[in-house]
């Protein structure tokens, strides 16, 4: 199946979202707002732990589906005695409901701003007694 995908998910938020206790991810990072931009309720993303660069043929992680999504801007403000600068950023949170686990076949990658998509196949662990 094909998914966007969302990269650098600390270990410890991908727990968390298995558990049901994270349901929205909120993202400031460029490439995966930019992916997230691009994504639509009742698509799907996979979540990895990997970095954008490390992407590859069997990188694991987990499917989500989407299930809301909201678009704002943040303002930063750094000051100093001498200047006030302010910074602007796009946030773009992602309500999700995990799926399951699965695992890369092939990565599609644009350019810096662009959509880092995946071809997925779901993964099932079975207990053998």
């Amino acid at each position: 199946m094909r998914c966007y995908v969302i990269t650098g998910i600390s270990r410890i938020v991908i727990e968390e979202i298995l558990r049901r206790n994270i349901k929205t991810l909120e993202l400031k990072s460029a490439h995966n707002v930019a992916t997230a931009l691009k994504a639509n309720i009742g698509e799907r993303v996979f979540l990895t732990t990997a970095k954008t660069h490390d992407l590859s043929k069997g990188v694991s992680g987990v499917i989500a589906d989407i299930t809301g999504k909201e678009v704002m801007s943040q303002s930063i403000f750094y000051t100093s005695p001498q200047y006030v600068e302010e910074c602007e950023v796009t946030v773009v949170r992602l309500k999700i409901s995990p799926k399951g686990f699965g695992r890369i076949v092939r990565v599609k990658r644009g350019d810096v701003l662009e959509t880092t998509e995946a071809d997925v196949i779901e993964i099932s662990y079975f207990n053998a007694r």
